[in-house]
């Protein structure tokens, strides 16, 4: 199984130091700018002094900036979990020592491992992981203080990464009995309720579901790398509906069987090509960097897979049964000529029976009775041509 990691980034003691000492030297400037000009000092003293601190004001700031970030990692693969803070320590556990965990948060405070706080991953304002261990499971790589229990920690995780949702779902299988999502409570010291989930409960159906990372939009993205992660999503699952729908563009056996499917005519087929159109038309070859525009898009590709299982369902339910009666007996000679041709071994009776086929959907085609793909007609006509060159070169 392949590693999957989720990571949180954080803004370290850096970060906040130097943004306050950059504050600090520019107050410093604006009240040395009005006292120099009362003290009535020299104009160009009070440029230079003004101008020396407003420079190492932007100097403390980019100090901060140019540094780099702090991160709470979490990474789970076949056996092992392993999470904690990237530049000091990470712990593991077995898989089967995991008891339970629940979704917790937002959290009030960054807490990355130090001091009293060693089990507390967490990272202000985003949500946290609360992950409990069997007791009798030894710790690994520890600098926590001996007195904290070592069984429970909470880690933080981004509730808009798609990696966090990975994590999650590896984690159900080895905890299923207690897996649980956590509202924070309003009252401080009142305790956050918490809901026991059966083991085969999917959340992806939870249409109030308090805390979903199985359907995170891009405009909740908790960063820019997460946005634009959900967005490769959504380009796959874009794809992989056209991949679906494509198979009934090619294979004339579904085409013959299930014509619903793809004839625009049907209510859900002419849904379904609406959304393909909408798609299509947000879609672009890399992230666009704009998040409006990339969750627009995805949420159009959210419509395209709701209309495109609706599409199908409701196309193999009803099956020719649209058509009209002599229709319906077309078709189903048609299918049984196919599964002739596709059962003959010798090319030029393969031949007959495609050339019958394509007959039969071209009439019923011009009658406007019946409204495949193009695409669909060309792979009649393609196979058709195959068998008959086939049948040429072995005579």
């Amino acid at each position: 199984m392949v590693p999957v990691t989720c990571r949180t980034e954080y803004l370290t003691g850096r970060h906040h130091n130097s943004a306050g000492a950059a504050w600090i030297v520019m107050m410093v400037a604006m009240i040395a700018l009005v006292g120099l000009n009362i003290a009535g000092v020299d104009g160009l003293l009070i440029s230079a002094v003004v101008a020396g601190l407003l420079a190492l004001s932007l100097f403390a700031a980019a100090y901060g900036r140019l540094g780099e970030r702090g991160a709470v990692l979490l990474t789970v693969d076949d056996d092992t979990v392993y999470f904690g803070n990237e530049d000091r320590t990470l712990v593991s556990y077995p898989l089967s020592a995991l008891r339970s965990f629940a979704i917790g948060g937002p959290a009030d405070e960054t807490s990355p491992m130090t001091g009293r706080r060693a089990q507390h991953l967490t990272v202000f304002g985003q949500k946290y992981l609360k992950l409990t261990f069997a007791r009798e499971q030894p710790r690994a790589g520890t600098g926590a203080d001996e007195d904290l229990d070592p069984d429970f920690w909470r880690v933080a995780i981004i509730e808009g990464d798609p990696a966090a949702s990975a994590v999650i779902d590896r984690l159900r299988v080895h905890a299923p009995q207690r897996v649980s999502t956590e509202k924070k409570a309003a009252p401080p010291k009142e305790k956050a309720s918490v809901a026991t989930v059966p083991p085969d409960h999917d959340p992806s159906n939870d249409e109030h579901s308090p805390v979903d990372l199985r359907r995170p939009r891009i405009a909740d993205a908790g960063s820019d790398e997460a946005a634009e992660r959900l967005w490769e999503e959504a380009t796959r699952r874009h794809d992989e509906v056209l991949s679906a729908y494509g198979s009934y563009e090619l294979d004339p056996a579904l085409l013959l069987k299930y014509p619903a499917v793809t004839d625009v005519t049907v209510d859900q087929t002419q849904t379904f090509h609406l959304a393909l159109d909408e798609a299509t038309a947000l879609r672009t070859d890399s992230y666009p960097g704009n998040r409006g525009r990339a969750d627009a898009y995805q949420q159009s590709v959210a419509a395209l897979r709701r209309a495109w299982i609706a599409c199908e369902k409701h196309g193999r339910r009803i099956g020719a049964g649209y058509l009209e009666p002599a229709d319906q007996n077309a078709l189903d000679t048609a299918l049984k000529l196919y599964n002739h041709a596709e059962a003959s071994s010798t090319p030029a009776e393969q031949a007959t029976y495609y050339g019958r086929v394509r007959d039969i959907v071209t009439t019923m085609t011009d009658r406007g009775v019946l409204h495949p793909p193009e695409a669909a007609v060309a792979e009649l006509s393609a196979v058709t041509r195959r068998a008959l060159e086939a049948g040429k070169s072995n005579a």
